[in-house]
């Protein structure tokens, strides 16, 4: 597997101790699943995005900067070599079911090194810093205040993330090669993709921790990448990458609004997931299908919040009511 690859796949590996370290590029991990057929590296990863038993995460950081790279490898860019730059801000989430047949697709795309471009993690915001009161954290995340869920009362631990950020550099044959390999078309990368470069910020957040709940919040984070940018291929690239045949993934490219958009690919045998009324604001909430875990996620005010633990997506939504 290319080291690349095994470094971004690698992002979203929880450390072994109970204790919230930070993230660990853990390749050993990955390897070994590799070798003995564990679960696929994609299913491994998104049950790392669920709360589970005894396990403790780095703040959205990480997850924001793995998407973000991910729902960007496939950029369709009229002028690689333009000096103006466009800028995109996460607004809005939808989701899609990815299937285990495609998620086998993609896992072996991983296993045989394609890649689609250069991956640079260049800070990695994994990295935790414990505060002793929600006024100090907003003052080390340089946030103007930090929310908190009044309902649960005094955080059993707080914790400060650093900044991250991370540069793709498209390398036109190997991502036309991830579609080929999935079955969708290559030719929806033209030849003025080749070197253009995707950069990726994400700023600092707090972590708020419970016995097991976490309540995440960060500003929104940022991608820059070259002006021009065809929204709408890029879309129905990346949808078709998910595994929606092409015209699926051309009618509901028209129906998305890329510039502002996060796309989470959910795999359909481990977790359902539907659009929510959350803080005031649509957001999306995501279920392990068993019912033991649920994830809540939305963007108010230019901040991402993110809710999880060992509950249902109601009670979760029910916990939000006392937001404050």
């Amino acid at each position: 597997m290319d080291k690349q690859t095994q470094e971004l796949l690698a992002l979203l590996e929880p450390t072994a101790e109970d204790a919230p370290p930070p993230v660990s590029l853990a390749l050993a991990q990955v390897k070994q699943q590799l070798a003995t057929g564990q679960e696929d590296i994609w299913v491994a990863g998104f049950r790392r995005f669920l709360a589970v038993p005894g396990r403790r995460y780095a703040t959205a950081g990480v997850l924001a900067l793995f998407f973000l790279l991910f729902a960007f490898s496939f950029p369709t860019v009229r002028a690689a070599a333009n000096e103006f730059l466009s800028l995109f801000r996460v607004q809005n989430f939808a989701a899609i079911t990815i299937s285990p047949a495609q998620i086998a697709l993609l896992n072996k795309v991983a296993v045989d090194g394609l890649t689609p471009g250069k991956v640079e993690i260049l800070a990695d915001p994994g990295q935790l810093t414990p505060v002793n009161s929600l006024r100090a954290a907003a003052a080390r995340a340089g946030m103007a205040s930090v929310r908190t869920i009044d309902a649960l009362g005094e955080p059993a631990a707080i914790y400060v993330s650093a900044p991250g950020s991370g540069r793709l550099t498209v390398d036109l044959a190997g991502a036309r090669g991830i579609l080929a390999a999935v079955g969708a078309d290559p030719l929806l990368l033209p030849d003025s993709l080749d070197g253009a470069q995707v950069n990726v910020a994400v700023f600092a957040g707090v972590d708020q921790q419970w016995e097991d709940i976490h309540f995440l919040q960060s500003p929104s984070p940022l991608v820059e990448y070259p002006d021009g940018l065809d929204t709408i291929v890029l879309g129905r690239a990346l949808l078709q990458l998910l595994g929606l045949n092409a015209a699926e993934a051309a009618r509901l490219s028209q129906e998305i609004d890329w510039t502002s958009t996060l796309l989470l690919p959910i795999p359909q045998d481990i977790a359902s997931y539907r659009e929510v009324t959350v803080d005031g604001v649509s957001g999306m909430a995501v279920s392990e299908l068993d019912g033991r875990a649920a994830t809540l996620i939305w963007q108010k005010d230019g901040i991402i919040y993110t809710l999880f633990g060992n509950h249902s997506a109601e009670e979760l939504l029910t916990l939000t009511n006392s937001l404050k």
